[in-house]
């Protein structure tokens, strides 16, 4: 055996994981795994969300992404580059909102990283307009931080009319 035989025998396969990812994506070390997260409903109008199995440091490697590229923006994508769009449904569609969220994606590396500690139960979030300049669809805000925006949009949108509204209506409520 030589050495590059036995480098890559040492190295861990797909089928050595519990990758949440189907085939059809490569697998890669430090993918997502069902032994390190779940896909749970939130019994609350966010819908299901994807919880942390084990506990994440601050600046610790939570998962490396996977996807397909395309040019539509969906429920399912993150942006890549103004036309290009990252489509993840098997894990990053899971990730929650967050105004303070407990996870960064880095889209240039593909990598969400935690941003404080995250225990086993947490849901996984961060701020969609962290990574969007547009939507697939603006909706109300659910995560319940003490800075909740209200509202969330791309980061260079405004506010729709539904949102102008809820955000004029949590104002008053507000007062």
């Amino acid at each position: 055996m030589n050495d590059a035989d036995k480098q890559s025998s040492d190295r861990p396969t797909k089928e050595d994981s519990d990758s949440i990812y189907p085939d059809l994506i490569p697998w890669e070390k430090d993918h997502p795994t069902f032994s390190h997260f779940e896909v749970v409903g939130t019994e609350d109008p966010r819908g299901r969300g994807l919880r942390a199995r084990v506990i994440f440091q601050p600046g610790q490697l939570v998962a490396r992404i996977s996807g397909i590229i395309t040019n539509r923006t969906t429920l399912d994508t993150m942006q890549v580059s103004p036309p290009l769009h990252f489509m993840d449904p098997w894990f990053c569609r899971f990730l929650l909102h967050s105004c303070n969220p407990n996870i960064a994606i880095d889209i240039d590396l593909l990598e969400a990283r935690a941003t404080r500690v995250i225990h086993p139960g947490d849901y996984l979030a961060f701020d969609y307009a962290t990574t969007e300049d547009f939507i697939a669809r603006q909706f109300a805000c659910h995560c319940g931080a003490p800075q909740c925006r209200g509202w969330i949009t791309g980061r260079r949108e405004k506010p729709n009319e539904e949102g102008l509204a809820i955000l004029s209506q949590n104002r008053k409520s507000r007062l």
